[in-house]
């Protein structure tokens, strides 16, 4: 009996020990016994690591929005980060910051690098928009890819965020570009 109750308690300090431990990886499968000598198979789910207050989740580099546009970006992605766990990094890069060669690599980096700032996850999502160079760019990890094919981000890509680089409007077609995205993960999630 006793044997019993220490096994309980050994197991009951693993899973608190990982499940409260998120610099690790918790998305990996650990093997216990059970109080009867049977193998039991534990998949945590893997941590989220919430942004921060005190980074930025829209940064714009090619200064195309006013402070106040800038923030309310910041605060809508920073919104849907909380009620959905995935988050949104917006940049806006300059024609002397990066080249038409290496916008895409470039923003494929950025989405490692934000990954890597949550845990390295793939609940991640990058967007890149260039009006000196006039392209947009959109890249996420393997979960958000279960939510928005490549097709969809494309399209958004083509109707929202191109025609407001070309046409002057960028705010409003980014504002809507966002939130375009986030309905379209918000309506395939099931």
């Amino acid at each position: 009996m006793l044997q019993k109750i220490f096994r309980g308690a050994l197991l009951l300090t693993t899973v608190l020990t990982l499940a409260c431990n998120a610099g690790k990886n918790l998305n990996t499968q650990v093997h216990e016994r059970d109080a009867d000598g049977r193998d039991v198979k534990l998949k945590y789910p893997q941590q989220q690591t919430e942004t921060p207050q005190n980074v930025n989740m829209s940064y714009d580099f090619e200064q195309l929005f006013t402070d106040a546009q800038n923030k309310k970006l910041d605060s809508l992605v920073r919104v849907f980060e909380k009620s959905n766990l995935i988050t949104i990094k917006l940049v806006t890069l300059p024609a002397d910051k990066v080249t038409a060669s290496s916008f895409e690599s470039n923003n494929k980096n950025l989405l490692k690098e934000w990954a890597g700032v949550h845990g390295n996850t793939d609940k991640a999502l990058v967007v890149s928009i260039s009006r000196g160079l006039n392209k947009a760019a959109i890249d996420y990890g393997p979960f958000v890819g279960k939510l928005l094919s490549r097709s969809e981000a494309d399209h958004i890509i083509n109707n929202d965020f191109l025609p407001a680089l070309q046409g002057g409007t960028v705010y409003n077609g980014v504002l809507q570009g966002l939130n375009d995205l986030m309905d379209t993960i918000r309506r395939n999630i099931k």
